[in-house]
C-alpha cells in the first residue's frame, strides 16, 4: 500500500506512519472520519475555553487599567503567556511530528498552548488597529464573535466544497500552496530578524492601507486552501485504514489550521475597521 502525501506540513506526519501497522491483526482499530471528528471537537473545545479565560482576564485588566490610570496594561503575564504558547506550541508540534502515536496525549495540552496564544491574539489585534479605548467600546468583543462565526463558516464552506467535489487541489495546486506558505514563513523571519537590528521593511501584518490589506486577503485565502489539504487527507487516511491514533494527528492538523484561519480573519476586520 501506498504510504499517504500531504502538502499540509501539519499534516505531514501522516506520511511516516508504521507500514506494519496497517496490518488488520496487528491494528484492532482503525481511523475513522467519526472519531476524527469527535478528536477536533475535544482539540477546539480547549482552544477556545482557555482562549476565552485568557481573552477575559486581559481585557479586565485593561478595563481596570484604563479607568485608573487613563492608559491601558497589559498584565504582567501577557507577553510570556503569549510567548509561551508560540514556544510551547512549537515544541509540542516537533514531538507529535516525529513521535505521531503521543498525538491523543500530547494535542489536548497543544490545544491548550493554542487557546492561550488564540485569546492574547484576540485582544491584542483589535487593539493594534482600533487603538485602546475604542476596542475596550465593545468592539474588540464584536470583532472577536464576527472572526470565530466567519472562521467556522469558511471551514464549512471549504468543506462542502471538497465533499461536493467543486474544490480539489491538484498537483500543480498544491505545489504552489506549499510555495506561498513556505515564502509567508521566510518573510515573517526576515521581519523579525531584520527588527532585532533596528532595521525596518514593508510589514503587510501591521500596514492598514489596500496593499495591506491584500496582504492579509492573500494570507487568509492560503489558510482557507489548507483546510482542503486537511480534508483530502484525512479522508485518504481513512480509506488506506490508518492507525487509531492518526484520528488525533488529523484533529491537531485541522487545530493549528483553524487557529491560522481566525487570526487572519480577525487581523482583516480589524483592518477593515480601522478604515471606517
Amino acid at each position: 500500500m501506498t504510504a499517504l502525501q500531504s502538502g499540509n506540513p501539519a499534516m505531514r506526519v501522516l506520511e511516516r506512519w508504521d507500514e506494519a501497522a496497517l496490518n488488520a491483526d496487528a491494528r484492532p482499530k482503525a481511523m475513522t472520519i467519526g472519531g476524527t471528528v469527535t478528536a477536533t471537537a475535544i482539540l477546539l473545545a480547549i482552544v477556545g475555553a482557555v482562549g476565552v479565560l485568557v481573552f477575559q482576564q486581559l481585557t479586565q485588566t485593561a478595563r481596570a487599567s484604563l479607568s485608573t490610570t487613563g492608559s491601558i496594561a497589559f498584565p504582567a503575564w501577557a507577553w510570556p503567556a503569549l510567548l509561551g504558547g508560540m514556544i510551547g506550541g512549537l515544541v509540542f508540534s516537533l514531538i507529535i511530528a516525529f513521535k505521531p502515536k503521543t498525538a491523543p496525549f500530547l494535542a489536548p495540552i497543544h490545544a491548550g498552548l493554542e487557546g492561550v496564544f488564540v485569546g492574547a491574539l484576540s485582544f491584542i489585534i483589535p487593539a493594534q488597529f482600533l487603538g485602546g479605548e475604542q476596542a475596550l467600546g465593545g468592539e474588540m468583543t464584536t470583532l472577536v464573535i464576527q472572526a470565530m462565526l466567519a472562521t467556522f463558516g469558511i471551514c464549512a464552506a471549504m468543506l462542502l466544497g471538497y465533499a461536493s467535489g467543486i474544490l480539489r487541489l491538484g498537483g500543480f495546486a498544491k505545489k504552489m500552496v506549499i510555495t506561498l506558505s513556505v515564502g509567508l514563513m521566510i518573510y515573517v523571519a526576515l521581519l523579525w530578524i531584520l527588527s532585532m537590528f533596528g532595521v525596518g521593511i514593508w510589514n503587510g501584518f501591521a500596514d492598514t492601507g489596500m496593499l495591506g490589506i491584500a496582504f492579509t486577503g492573500v494570507c487568509l485565502g492560503l489558510a482557507s486552501l489548507y483546510l482542503l489539504l486537511d480534508f483530502e487527507f484525512i479522508e485518504e487516511g481513512v480509506k488506506a485504514g490508518a492507525p487509531k491514533y492518526m484520528e488525533w494527528v488529523g484533529a491537531w492538523g485541522l487545530m493549528v489550521t483553524l487557529v491560522w484561519v481566525y487570526i487572519e480573519v480577525l487581523r482583516l476586520l480589524s483592518k477593515l475597521r480601522s478604515n471606517d
